[in-house]
C-alpha cells in the first residue's frame, strides 16, 4: 500500500444529507409530469429539477479527507470538489505507533414533542497516529470495527510503525 485515502463523509447525516434530499427532490419534479397534471410549463418543470439535482450531485460529491502517500512519506489534507482535489503535499511526520481505540457513549435525541426520543449506545473507533508527543498528528474516525482494524494495520505495515489495539469487546 502506497496512499492511504481517508475521505471525512457520511451521506445519511448533515450536508450530504441534504445533498440527497435534493437529488431525489430534482428527479421527482422531472418525472411528476407523467403521472401529475400541473399548471407550470415544461420549461420551469425541467429548470427546478435538473437545478435541484444538480446541487444535490455537488454537495453530494464535495468533502474533505486526508490522503497519506506512504512511498514518499507525505501527507495531504485536501477539499474535494466533483472529484477535484484542492491541497498542498506536505513532509509526514515519522510515526512512531498507530492506535487504534474504541469509545462508547450513549447517544439521545433532543425531545421535541413530536418525534420519539430515542436513547442507545454508539462505539466509534479511532486510528490515532502518534509522532513524538501525546498528541496524535491525525485521528481518522469509522463506525465499523474491521474497516478500522483493518485500515490500522495497513498503516502501520505502510510507515513501519508500532500498531496497538485498545477495543472494548
Amino acid at each position: 500500500m502506497s496512499k492511504f485515502n481517508y475521505k471525512k463523509r457520511n451521506l445519511f447525516s448533515g450536508i450530504h444529507l441534504l445533498g440527497i434530499l435534493l437529488l431525489f427532490a430534482g428527479l421527482f419534479a422531472l418525472v411528476s409530469p407523467l403521472f401529475l397534471s400541473s399548471g407550470s410549463s415544461m420549461t420551469k418543470i425541467i429548470s427546478v429539477g435538473t437545478g435541484s439535482c444538480f446541487i444535490g450531485l455537488l454537495i453530494i460529491f464535495t468533502f474533505s479527507g486526508t490522503l497519506i502517500d506512504t512511498s514518499k512519506n507525505q501527507f495531504q489534507e485536501y477539499v474535494s470538489i466533483i472529484g477535484f482535489r484542492m491541497g498542498s503535499w506536505q513532509n509526514l511526520p515519522e510515526i512512531r505507533e498507530i492506535k487504534v481505540v474504541s469509545s462508547t457513549k450513549v447517544q439521545r435525541n433532543i425531545p421535541n414533542g413530536i418525534s420519539p426520543t430515542l436513547s442507545g449506545k454508539v462505539t466509534d473507533y479511532s486510528i490515532l497516529l502518534y509522532a513524538d508527543s501525546n498528541q496524535p498528528e491525525f485521528s481518522f474516525s469509522y463506525s465499523n470495527q474491521d474497516k478500522a482494524e483493518q485500515n490500522g494495520k495497513l498503516l502501520a505495515t505502510g510507515l513501519g510503525s508500532k500498531l496497538t489495539l485498545y477495543l472494548k469487546e
